[in-house]
């Protein structure tokens, strides 16, 4: 949640030369302390971040390149330096420390605190299940931000290396699980290249079929994109968790959250995984000529070997997605792109996630061959399509 200069008020007065606008001076608002913890029993380190609210008085950097060691920073914010934070439960509190980021030096704020559970020592206890936990942040300056939170009653599980075939043209997804002690709701959650898919429910199973629309992406994109390896989770949640998040935020004034902090703004909640599959997606053939397979036969760049295309909407323009890899490695990373008036371009991206791009293709098709360049490198790039189109 982020809190904004708030809305200048404008008065119009309406005379007969015209409209003129009276002009009115708005004072820079407070920052706030903004909290951001969710407790997560299926791992040790737990994350606390801390940073304040935005107030327009301090220049931020944008359009960073988001790094999960950074979040605060690299996601326009301003963090917190130099607070004390622990977690409080049945077992004692375990204080936190402020996570360095790799290659900043020592003195840089990232405003990211771990608290590590479960460590093997008197001091570092696991989290438990159905118990209650306090959180305590104090600022430099002297404020002091609380919260509890109780986790539900369930052990959580693992994500495994399980890969289930998933056909987006044929398939649903069905999910089931078992009802857990001190869940306020469920969440399903699946991963997409062009942001999470969210839904809240008090059911215990739930079916999303394979063309369904991701309302959360900018442009109503599928949720399930041919070519990904897309992880769908379900986590049992609390009541401070389901309420932060089934909100709105007014981005000018900052209200509308359900806030369930004391002296800050933010979130302490708890969410436990309690199923989770990862679908390897895929669909029915569009355009044959143009999906498939295509190896590197001629690069300047050593940035993949082979890549998987499939015409993920056909018209015009067309969507294309697919996968890439380099055989030495054997990782496949996903692939977003577009044909436009026979004009195709592919944007390799890292982490499954489509603004994480690593190099971006323009080119065209010549029968067999997709010929053109990296943007910004120089030299010629060609994929030769496969013949056999296993592997």
């Amino acid at each position: 949640m982020r809190s904004s200069l708030a809305r200048l008020g404008v008065m119009t007065l309406c005379v007969v030369a015209g409209c003129t606008f009276d002009e009115k001076a708005v004072a820079v608002q407070t920052p706030q302390v903004v909290v951001h913890a969710v407790l997560d029993p299926g791992t040790q380190e737990q994350e606390v971040l801390v940073e304040r609210s935005l107030s327009g008085s301090v220049d931020i950097r944008k359009n960073q390149r988001f790094d999960a060691e950074d979040p605060i920073n690299t996601g326009d914010g301003i963090p917190i330096s130099g607070a004390q934070v622990t977690i409080s439960g049945p077992d004692g509190t375990v204080p936190g420390f402020e996570a360095p980021v790799t290659g900043r030096p020592a003195s840089y704020s990232s405003g990211r605190y771990v608290l590590v559970f479960g460590g093997g020592s008197a001091s570092a206890p696991p989290l438990r299940r159905g118990a209650r936990y306090q959180l305590r942040v104090s600022t430099p300056e002297g404020t002091v931000v609380t919260g509890s939170t109780v986790i539900p009653d369930i052990s959580p599980v693992g994500s495994g290396s399980r890969l289930d075939a998933f056909n987006r043209d044929r398939d649903s997804l069905t999910l089931t699980w078992r009802s857990v002690a001190g869940a306020r709701s469920y969440l399903v959650r699946a991963e997409t290249p062009f942001g999470a898919f969210l839904l809240f429910t008090d059911s215990t199973h739930v079916t999303l079929g394979g063309d369904l629309r991701n309302y959360f992406a900018s442009s109503l994109q599928r949720v399930f994109i041919p070519g990904f390896r897309q992880r769908v989770s379900v986590a049992a949640v609390d009541s401070n968790f389901f309420d932060y998040y089934r909100s709105r935020n007014d981005p000018f004034t900052g209200s509308g959250i359900i806030n369930s902090l004391d002296g800050g703004i933010g979130l302490f909640g708890a969410a436990v995984s309690i199923s989770t599959r990862t679908l390897d997606v895929v669909q029915d053939p569009r355009e044959p000529a143009l999906e498939g397979l295509w190896d590197v036969a001629e690069s300047p760049r050593p940035i993949l070997d082979v890549l998987r295309l499939f015409v993920e909407t056909p018209g015009e323009p067309a969507a294309l997605s697919g996968w890439y890899s380099r055989r030495t490695t054997g990782v496949r990373e996903g692939m977003i792109g577009t044909r436009t008036k026979g004009r195709v371009v592919l944007e390799f991206v890292a982490n499954q996630v489509a603004i994480d791009t690593v190099a971006v293709f323009s080119g065209e098709q010549r029968g067999d061959s997709l010929v053109g360049a990296f943007l910004g490198v120089t030299g010629r790039v060609i994929f030769l399509k496969r013949a056999s189109q296993s592997g």
